[in-house]
């Protein structure tokens, strides 16, 4: 392709609408269950922080899913995707950069791009929040990812002009689908300064639509990460699934592949949040009685709005709430 942005089109005044709308609409607590909040003047970005939790993920996340529904890797979807992501992170008052990769060979050549920004905090110590923003050719992506990339975007707005303790590096990361691409190029392409500079890896993969949220992490260790977000959910009254066990997944299941998995494999700290479906087979992830939605035709924003109404609502507003205590907080490292 060309070209991975087509700056200055009609999409960025969609972007903008949206962005708008979303901020709008949660500050006035146009959802069931949200008290109106505060207008605040200045950047949008402080506008968010008046407004109830999960509130601007979750318009965030149908505007996204509305307006860009077919995001497969290597696609004008894609690329259109990638141009939300961006211009919403610069409305936010970040500085974001594009991180064009290729991967793969011959006819499984695929063409895409990290947007990365990052948040000064205290110290250099880093800590990667990330989230793919390319969905499967099934459905609207609405829970995987487009709820990811909503909650990835208002926790960076949440949180612009608090202190934090550690420098954020927020990744929306490209062609996840297409076998981790664009995190494994990210990781790969990490400097020995900042490969020892990151404490952990936070990945948000389908965080809200399934039934149960869980924190997990990889190959058979319960990481420190997984354990400090487990702790602080526990403080804030928020319900978080998990098997100490099992390295923080149910027993006898194998983990899906997600963008953690690159940063894992370098030692690096993750935890994965998800609401994905849990099933009980070890030959992987498997449908629960209630079936799961990643990468059917059931994962769009109608069927989840009104099959589980509210439920959208509820885990995005917890985990928007457990971000922005786990960011702005001193977690407890553990070797």
């Amino acid at each position: 392709m060309p070209g991975l942005r087509t700056r200055g089109g009609m999409l960025a005044i969609v972007v903008s609408a949206a962005l708008v709308l979303a901020i709008g609409l949660a500050a006035a607590g146009a959802f069931r269950g949200c008290a109106p909040a505060t207008q605040k003047e200045g950047r949008p970005s402080q506008a968010v922080s008046a407004t109830a939790y999960g509130a601007v993920a979750r318009v965030t996340a149908k505007a996204f899913a509305g307006t860009v529904p077919h995001r497969v890797a290597d696609t004008w979807g894609e690329i259109k995707a990638r141009e939300f992501v961006f211009d919403t992170f610069q409305q936010y008052g970040y500085f974001p950069r594009t991180q064009e990769f290729l991967a793969g060979k011959g006819a499984r050549r695929v063409h895409s791009a990290n947007i990365v920004a990052v948040k000064q905090g205290e110290s250099a110590e880093r800590l990667i929040i990330g989230a793919h923003y390319d969905s499967s050719p099934a459905g609207q992506g609405y829970s995987d990812n487009a709820s990811g990339v909503g909650l990835l975007l208002e926790t960076a707005a949440r949180i612009k002009a608090q202190v934090t303790p550690y420098t954020l590096v927020f990744i929306a990361f490209g062609a996840e689908e297409r076998g981790l691409a664009g995190s494994r190029y990210y990781a790969r392409t990490m400097d020995d300064l900042e490969r020892s500079a990151t404490l952990g890896m936070i990945d948000l993969d389908a965080v809200a639509g399934g039934d149960q949220l869980s924190v997990v992490s990889r190959f058979g260790g319960a990481t420190w990460l997984r354990d400090d977000t487990l702790a602080a959910a526990k403080s804030l009254g928020i319900t978080l699934g998990s098997s100490p066990a099992a390295g923080g997944r149910p027993a006898g299941v194998v983990l899906a592949p997600s963008d953690d998995e690159p940063f894992a494999l370098q030692d690096i700290a993750t935890a994965t949040l998800t609401a994905t479906n849990w099933g009980a087979s070890g030959s992987g992830l498997v449908p629960t009685a209630e079936g799961r939605l990643w990468h059917t035709r059931r994962d769009t924003v109608a069927y989840i709005e009104e099959t589980y109404p509210g439920r959208m609502r509820r885990q995005l507003a917890d985990l928007s709430r457990l971000l922005e205590a786990m960011l702005t907080s001193k977690l407890e490292k553990r070797p």
